[in-house]
Formats: C-alpha cells, structure tokens, sequence
C-alpha cells in the first residue's frame, strides 16, 4: 500500500486512492472517557474505518469549501491530539490550501503571532479555552518581534471564520463540527486542485527557543517522501498500531498521523476526559497508553525522564512490593553494565534470574501487552536512559528529524541499533554529509523548501546546492549510524576559547533523582556554572530536603555538590561546573521557560534569572 505513494500528486489523492482500496481498514481507535467520571471511569475504545474517515474529511472539505477556501490559503488548527485535527488537515489539503500546525498550550499573543505571520483566514480551535484566547486577541495589536527582514511592529490579528471540535459558546463567526459533520454535502475527491508535489502543504512553527518562530514550509511531495522512508525502513511495519498523543503539531507526531491515515497501520488516540481545555491529563493519557496497547509508542526524552524516575520511586518505597521492583531494576542494572556475568554476586544472578516475570509486569504496567517499542524524537535522549530500559526488556528506538527535514531522517530499528546515536538513514534518497566544523547536513525528497516570506533566514539555512543546514553537530561511524554531538549555537566558548558541548554535561545532572533540570552558562566567562531545577519529590525523600529555603539551606547545597562532583569527575578540567544556583520555580511550557515539546529555551532561561547568573560570577 505505501510503495505507491511516490505515485500521487497530493497527500489527499493518497488518502482517496487508500481508503477506497481498503474501505473497511480501522484507520483509527480512540478511547471513549466515561461522562459520569471522565478520569477514572471506565473507558470504550471506537473503531473508525477508512469509510467513515472519508466521509468525515469530504463533509469538513465541502464546508470549507463554502465559506470560500481556496487553494494557497492558510487555515489554521488548534489543538492537541484528537482524530479531527487530522480530518481537519486532510480537508484543508483537499482545497489545494494549507494548514498550519499551532499548539494549543501557547499564550494568546504566541497563538496571535503564527496566525497574523502565516496569514491564516479561518481557524479549527478545540474547545473554549482556545476561544477564549482568539477572543482576546480580537480588537488588539500584538508585538510582532524584528527579524532579519522587517523590524520589530505592531498588528491587529484578523482571525477569521472558526471551527470548535468541542462546543463552545454560540457565535455567528464559530461553527460546530458536529454540525458540519451531520451535513450531506460531500467534497468530491476528483476536485482536489493539487496536481504537483513541490505545492505547500503545509507550515509548522518553528518551537522560537533561538528567536521568533519560523514557519516551515512543508510540501506534499515532503510529506509522501517521509512516510514512505519511514516504512521502507521497518521503523514502522505494515498493520502496525501506533500510539499519538503527542501534539500534532508537531512535524514528529504528524509523520505518525500519515502513516495511519495514508498506509495499512493503525492509530490510537487518547480519551478526551475534558472538554472545555487542552490541558493534558498525564494519569489519563498514561492510562490510555496502557489500556490502548499500540504496538508503538512515539514519544519524547522528557516523558521517559518521567517515567523512570516513577520506576524508580516505586523501587525506593519501603513496602513489600516496592522492594521487589528496587531489587528487580537494582539486578537488570547490575546485569546490563557487567562485562561478565561471573563479575556479579550469586545474589545479583539469583534476583534477575528470579525477577524476569516482574520485569515483564513493569513494561505491561507501563505500556500494554501488544507494545513491541518506543520511538523517541523531538530532542536528544540520555544514553543512560535508553540503557535504564533496555535493562529492563523495554526497547526505545532513538530516531533524528527536524521540522526543517520533514521530519525523519535516521532512526534506529529492532535489528539495527545502537544506544547513543540515532541510527543510519531511513532510506537511500535521504543525504547526510558532516561539514568540516561537523555540521550535520541534509538533502532529499523529504527537505522542506524554506521559510515563509523568510528569504534571508532561508538563505541561511540552505545553500546553493540544496543542503538544509542543520546547526546540530555530529559524527557517523563506520555503519553510517549518526551521533547527535550537540547544537552548533549551543556550544559555550569560554573567555579562554575553550568549546564545551552543554548538552551531555547537563544530561549526566539530570541522571541524579535529586534534579529535574540543568542549565549550564558560561559563554565568555572564565568557568562554567549550572542553573539547577531540583526535582523537590525526590528531594522529600531526604532530611535535608524539607528545608525552607532549598537554594541556601548548606545541608540540600551539599547534596547538590556531591551531585556535581560525580560529574565534574569524568570532565576535563575546561568544562568542569565551579559553581551553582538552585532555582526556586520549575520549567514549564506555561512560564514560557520550555517549550511545547519540552526543549529549554536557553535564551529565556538566561533573560529570566540574569541575576542569579550575575551572582555566579560576581
């Protein structure tokens, strides 16, 4: 089924030809939350099939059409992960306009900024908390940042017509979906405008951790390309079930959405337990992730971070069955590190003999009986992490993309993998070249073309010849697998000129359950210091920790030194931490201090506590 798609012109010419070779194919399974008790109920999963989903795109397609989409407009959607956000998309596609991908937990004037810079003319929002926000940025002018094409200004965003997947307040400018989707005029697939591949398909906003958002432009051919490298590769294979609830808005999830809607594999989403906001629910959704079993996870580094230090919690607990788990990951450790199996005690080999039914019990807990892996994307994930599961019997597959890239092109796969780096190309067509600075470099079907009305930071991007610039650095072994060394912009250089990669040092922090993040500063200073975010749960589990002030308590200092020294132990001596603040507020996608897929925004963070970097150096 997906060896033909380099044959269509269009993403819906794809998604027409597939769902009616196989009408009756589940495209879709969606849990149900249960309206008495919405987060604990019982839970109903529905099954849609490529029928049903055709119809739904043509009725929203048709609607669209009405209201007067035309090809080369921009409508916007936002939302978090549902199956409307992807009818909706492929009904945008189907008027030859473009969608662009906006995620629902940013601010009112971030939401303002995407939709006056693409230009969007109507909107799909979730729910009232999104109407809420659009509605207050009616009447007012937002800040639009300088860029290297215009100066800093001021606009009014025209919002447009809006479509709420949820109900919403009566207006004459909102209209229901449920409506659209009780109605009998259907989009007819012969009308799709779109007859050559390089036309846009879509735009994604860059996550603005180094400046204001760009947006991406991604093309149909862009799309195609990707989910047929993603499965000629065997990252996914043909009737598997894949699990989405990251945003999709973001270019990672997307990929994943296509596959299911463009091949024979099938989606999961999880249960909305709360109609009235897209704030996520992580006991629900983790609760979906288990009851919904997908074959395959994709997912994030931050969200393992999570769920090992739950895993490890449970072990530290102090009843029966907290002490099996401890003694279980305590034994598949020592297991996994041992060079030898006749290195580790008879006690150690009695345990993890004895403890395989438990293991086994942890990953069904975790993520169902018919999971087989993750694939985590959308950051660098800790080698230490990926070995913390792998001991454990649960794979995590590292894969490479950026929105720029459309979004994968390494990954590694069951019978090709190697923790550390994110695996060889996905396909032939994908070229990688390392620049003499070790640039990691792109080229391929599945290359977005630039950025919207951004000349000059296209320019800067990509070169005469076509290759996408990454600002990534890395290296490829001699089996073509790719390691992530670190982001060209990141890398701080000491007043001393000496480089030094932040990013691993700041993961080796992060291994200690005492601290959720890490920032190291120190770009044209004489030495490096960290800003510390202590995780303040496992922080409880020590005497020290229940101290008012915990950035100048001396007992949670020494703590925190202790940590430091493990690190700096394995450090050069440029690149060793001297110094250190404890933070007394966390990072959030709310406080503006990461963003929606969990990066740190490095500029903002530095902005925000400037004076506490100050007293570092002072």
């Amino acid at each position: 089924m997906w060896r033909s798609l380099d044959n269509f012109h269009s993403i819906p010419e794809a998604f027409f030809n597939v769902s009616a070779d196989a009408p009756d194919r589940i495209v879709y399974s969606q849990a149900i939350a249960d309206s008495a008790d919405p987060q604990f109920g019982p839970r109903s999963w529905e099954n849609i099939d490529a029928r049903r989903v055709r119809r739904r795109v043509q009725l929203i397609a048709a609607y669209l059409s009405r209201i007067g989409i035309r090809p080369g407009d921009r409508v916007g959607i936002i939302s978090s992960s549902r199956p409307e956000w992807m009818e909706a998309d492929l009904a945008i596609l189907c008027c030859g306009a473009v969608s662009v991908a906006v995620y629902p937990s940013l601010a009112a004037h971030e939401i303002g900024y995407i939709l006056h810079d693409s230009g969007c003319s109507a909107v799909f929002i979730e729910n009232f908390e999104q109407l809420q926000k659009l509605r207050q940025l009616a009447g007012e002018e937002i800040e639009i940042p300088a860029t290297e094409e215009r100066p800093q200004s001021h606009a009014r965003v025209a919002i447009g017509r809006m479509v709420a997947f949820d109900p919403v307040e009566a207006a004459a400018d909102v209209m229901a979906m449920t409506e659209i989707l009780s109605g009998d005029e259907l989009f007819p697939p012969a009308a799709v405008p779109i007859t050559d591949r390089n036309s846009l398909a879509s735009l994604v906003y860059t996550s603005g951790t180094t400046g204001p958002p760009k947006g991406v432009m991604q093309t149909h051919g862009n799309h195609l390309s990707n989910v047929r490298q993603a499965m000629v590769s065997g990252l996914v294979s043909s009737g598997n079930t894949i699990m989405v609830f990251l945003p999709l808005a973001h270019s990672f999830a997307r990929l994943m959405g296509y596959i299911g809607f463009l091949t024979d594999c099938a989606l999961k989403f999880p249960a909305i337990p709360d109609r009235r906001s897209s704030k996520m629910h992580p006991d629900s959704v983790t609760r979906d992730i288990r009851e919904g079993s997908a074959n395959i996870l994709p997912i994030v580094p931050r969200i393992l971070e999570k769920m090992q230090e739950g895993v490890i919690a449970r072990g530290r607990q102090r009843s029966a069955a907290g002490r099996v788990v401890g003694a279980t990951v305590s034994a598949a450790q020592a297991v996994y590190k041992a060079a030898d199996i006749e290195d580790l005690s008879f006690f150690q080999r009695l345990i993890y003999q004895l403890s395989g039914p438990i293991r086994r019990l942890i990953k069904l807990k975790l993520f169902g009986p018919n999971f087989l892996y993750a694939v985590s994307g959308g950051a660098k994930l800790n080698p230490e992490i990926a070995r913390f599961f792998d001991a454990l019997g649960i794979i995590v597959l590292e894969g490479y993309g950026l929105t720029e890239t459309c979004v994968a092109t390494n990954a590694n796969r069951l019978a090709q993998r190697k923790i550390g780096t994110v695996g060889p190309r996905l396909d032939q067509d994908i070229e990688v070249r390392i620049a003499e600075d070790s640039e990691i470099l792109f080229r391929g079907p599945n290359v977005s073309v630039g950025y919207f009305n951004r000349p000059a930071a296209t320019r800067a991007s990509w070169d005469a010849e076509g290759w996408f610039h990454t600002g990534d650095l890395g290296s490829l072994d001699a089996d073509d697998f790719l390691k992530i060394e670190g982001r060209k912009k990141e890398l701080i250089v000491t007043s001393y000129g000496k480089k030094i990669a932040p990013e691993p040092i700041e993961n080796q922090l992060k291994m200690s359950p005492l601290i959720s993040q890490a920032v190291m500063v120190g770009d044209g200073r004489a030495y490096c210091c960290v800003l510390i975010v202590p995780d303040r749960l496992h922080l409880r589990e020590h005497p020290a920790g229940q101290a008012a002030n915990l950035g100048s308590d001396p007992a949670v200092r020494a703590l925190f030194e202790a940590e430091i020294v493990r690190v700096n132990a394995e450090l050069a001596s440029f690149e060793q931490i001297k110094r250190f603040v404890v933070l007394d507020q966390d990072f959030t996608i709310e406080n503006g201090l990461l963003t929606p897929t969990f990066k740190v925004r490095r500029r903002e963070v530095s902005k925000r506590f400037a004076a506490e970097i100050e007293a570092l150096y002072s």
